[in-house]
């Protein structure tokens, strides 16, 4: 079943794919009964603007988003991205609350934290998939920082959560990256993720965040 789920994300139409599978009763309790997770995802709906798809759309749309950016990478760094976007957000059902949204105007679906619930979750489960402890270690790293870019911004708009996107922030990303691996290159992944990410969510939403990441990709040409 594992090489099942492999085809499935690896493939070029994960939704598709995934769910003509997940619709066998066998696949399917193999799945949850390693991942329970999935069937919250399932069932778990993201009630605000950014967002156009449940959680698990979302993720496997982003499973195909990566895959269409890695296809010139290592079959085993393929394999070690496309599931850190399936693993990215499976810890959102867990976080999920309902607040009122002031720049929004009303009350929105909510997962503050859920990227230490789901980094929580694959370290449970990663290597029930065949990953060994240095892939675990970098794939725990991605997920733990897939959302990063969430509170970088070109310029500085007086927000204090957030950072201005610049060489020294570029080289204090990689010197936290270089923890588990070779620090510009997990960058360059995380990028992808970042972008992986976005293109599974509400196009009007996430034009400025899609030009800061190609930003960040050619700032990293010249470090």
């Amino acid at each position: 079943m594992i090489q099942v789920l492999d085809e499935i994300l690896l493939s070029d139409d994960v939704v598709k794919n995934f769910f003509e599978h997940y619709s066998n009763t066998d696949f399917r309790e193999w799945l949850l009964n390693v991942l329970p997770e999935v069937a919250d995802c399932e069932k778990q709906q993201q009630d605000n603007p950014w967002h156009i798809f449940d959680c698990l759309n979302h993720i496997l749309t982003s499973v195909s988003n990566i895959n269409a950016q890695t296809k010139d990478l290592p079959d085993n760094i393929r394999r070690m991205l496309s599931y850190v976007m399936f693993y990215h957000d499976i810890g959102k059902p867990a976080c999920h609350i309902r607040r009122f949204g002031k720049i929004y105007g009303r009350e929105v679906d909510s997962f503050f934290g859920h990227n230490l619930k789901s980094e929580e979750i694959a370290k449970r489960t990663l290597s029930y998939f065949g990953f060994n402890n240095n892939e675990i270690k970098i794939m725990l790293k991605l997920i733990n920082k897939h959302d990063i870019f969430m509170f970088i911004r070109m310029n500085d708009d007086g927000n204090e959560h957030h950072r201005v996107l610049s060489n020294d922030l570029l080289m204090e990303e990689i010197e936290d990256l270089n923890s588990v691996g070779d620090g510009k290159t997990l960058l360059r992944y995380l990028i992808k993720i970042g972008r992986s990410d976005n293109r599974a969510q509400n196009p009007q939403m996430t034009k400025p965040s899609l030009k800061m990441l190609d930003c960040m990709d050619q700032m990293l040409d010249k470090i």
